[in-house]
């Protein structure tokens, strides 16, 4: 449900502009992605069996590719483990909350068939410390992580800067909560500040709940927060003095869609369970059978394919050098210095 109004400067974001989507828009985007993905991988998993082995056996089986839901589950757990690596690391919510939504981004159109969602976490968190002038450095990165190499880290930057359509700014619920904090203790009634603060104790949780849906994707940040206040003071009776601080400052139809919208936020949290340690291996160990070879360097395609390219560029040169044979095409030798 869309209210009738929206923030100017939220309308003109990034985010807003190509990051906003319907349930139905969500559901279609992955579906069609997911099927192209296994069309390409299909063939593929052909064209390794032929370079591996030179010939394909029609008894080899295909692999039960995923589904575009499973990658959904999949990614939520990952998801979970970025909530869980933050505190350890003492990065705060503002570089969790954007690395997930990185992974909710990039998995949008890319296949995890692809990108193995643990390598696109590692990215992500790395990306959104910068985004959210966190820096730390590679080294200590990959030190704090455990990480044996951080080369993979740094290759898959650029790969996933394409998937975010090189938009790295991400608009949270965090910074619209903690405003609706402050404007609540000097909005209409006096406010009851231990309760007040009690409740907003709970808004973070609530917050870290709806990161784990396709909700920021669906609804704007500041929605996302009044929702989040309402939730979290359902328990101590503190939804009611939410409900009539947005009449005071909005007005009544107003605050009743936005209160509706609340009903609706709550039942997608209470719909959506943590994935399971289990499921997510299940999922993963059937990933791992399909994963395109392409993308694999060990794979016997990947190989074939380079040396094909090298072996194309290499016939390019010589028929440049037969056309301009004093362009041997190499930048050291035609230094103007020498």
């Amino acid at each position: 449900m869309e209210p009738p109004q929206k923030p100017l400067a939220y309308e003109e974001s990034s985010q807003y502009r190509h990051w906003h989507f319907s349930p139905a828009e969500l559901y279609e985007i992955r579906q069609s992605s997911n099927e192209a993905a296994i069309k390409r991988v299909r063939r593929n998993l052909d064209e390794e069996k032929k370079a591996a082995y030179s010939t394909s056996s029609p008894e080899d089986k295909e692999p039960d590719f995923l589904t575009a839901d499973e990658q959904v589950k999949l990614c939520r757990y990952y998801e979970e483990q970025i909530q869980a690596i933050c505190p350890h690391l003492k990065l705060s919510d503002m570089v969790m909350a954007t690395a997930i939504i990185y992974m909710k981004r990039f998995f949008l159109r890319n296949t995890m068939m692809d990108y193995h969602p643990k390598d696109i976490l590692v990215t992500c968190l790395f990306m959104a410390t910068k985004s959210e002038s966190e820096r730390i450095s590679i080294d200590d990165f990959g030190k704090n992580l455990q990480l044996p190499s951080t080369d993979r880290v740094l290759a898959l930057e650029f790969p996933v800067s394409q998937g975010l359509q090189f938009e790295y700014m991400v608009h949270h619920p965090y910074r619209a909560a903690y405003g609706y904090f402050l404007d609540i203790q000097h909005a209409g009634d006096p406010v009851d500040m231990e309760l007040l603060q009690a409740t907003y104790g709970q808004v973070n949780g609530v917050i870290k709940k709806i990161l784990l849906t396709d909700l920021p994707f669906i609804y704007q940040p500041s929605q996302l927060a009044v929702a989040a206040f309402i939730i979290a003071g359902k328990h101590n009776g503190f939804d009611v003095r939410i409900k009539r601080y947005l009449e005071q400052r909005l007005d009544k139809e107003l605050a009743d869609t936005l209160y509706t919208m609340t009903i609706l936020i709550d039942e997608t949290l209470l719909e959506n369970t943590s994935v399971s340690r289990t499921v997510a291996t299940d999922i993963d160990a059937r990933l791992r059978l399909c994963m395109n070879p392409a993308k694999n360097p060990e794979s016997a395609l990947y190989k074939k394919r380079k040396a094909d390219k090298e072996s194309g560029e290499h016939l390019q040169n010589r028929k440049r050098a037969k056309v301009d044979p004093d362009d041997d095409d190499d930048d050291d030798d035609d230094s103007p210095f020498e």
